[in-house]
């Protein structure tokens, strides 16, 4: 994805940089790093070695920047998934001190906004599968490659395959995290409604 820039800023759609799943901080070092009149390609790429990337970039007058995938991902949704628990919750509890004439409007950005969480969350599971997919297919290649290596190569690629499969571990737990504050939260208003009906 290309980003223009206009006097050393990052321009572009707010979506266009989450879909890139690139922290605030990346942006900040390469908005400042970019002149007016150049641009940004931000690339989603598996490596062994960084040396390859860079030289090729350095022969061409770039600068390479890198920001791990995975952990930016699990906390942009950690964020965003927050955002939309905490704006339920303060609508909510508007609703509950609302007149009549307000009630149904507000119960109606609680379901959109119920909607929107809900999505987020299906998306996280799908990410999961996705990089559990991912994960196996870039570890089934390494160990292909392994079986043909000589010792210090295989080495090399089995201390990728336990990077690999360390990353993957960290990213689930960070988005099963997030899946598990829905269930708390949902177990939180059971409790809430049977409180009102023993009442």
């Amino acid at each position: 994805m290309g980003i223009g820039a206009a006097a050393g800023a990052l321009a572009g759609g707010f979506r266009d940089v989450y879909l890139a799943e690139v922290s605030g901080e990346f942006l900040d070092d390469v908005s400042t790093a970019l002149a007016p009149g150049k641009f940004a390609v931000i690339a989603d790429v598996s490596e062994e070695w960084v040396t390859p990337v860079d030289v090729r970039m350095e022969g061409l007058g770039g600068i390479v920047f890198r920001s791990a995938k995975t952990s930016v991902e699990a906390e942009q949704r950690a964020r965003e998934v927050a955002r939309l628990r905490d704006e339920i919750e303060h609508i909510k509890i508007e609703h509950s001190k609302a007149h009549a004439d307000r009630k149904a409007k507000l119960q109606a950005r609680i379901d959109k906004l119920d909607a929107q969480l809900e999505a987020q969350l299906n998306q996280v599971r799908q990410r999961l599968e996705q990089s559990k997919r991912e994960t196996d297919a870039k570890v089934e290649a390494l160990h292909a490659k392994a079986a043909k290596a000589k010792a210090d190569r295989k080495a090399h690629l089995d201390a990728a395959v336990e990077r690999i499969r360390q990353g993957y571990k960290d990213f689930e737990k960070n988005m099963r995290h997030i899946l598990a504050g829905q269930m708390r939260g949902a177990a939180a208003r059971l409790e809430k409604e049977a409180e009102v009906v023993e009442r």
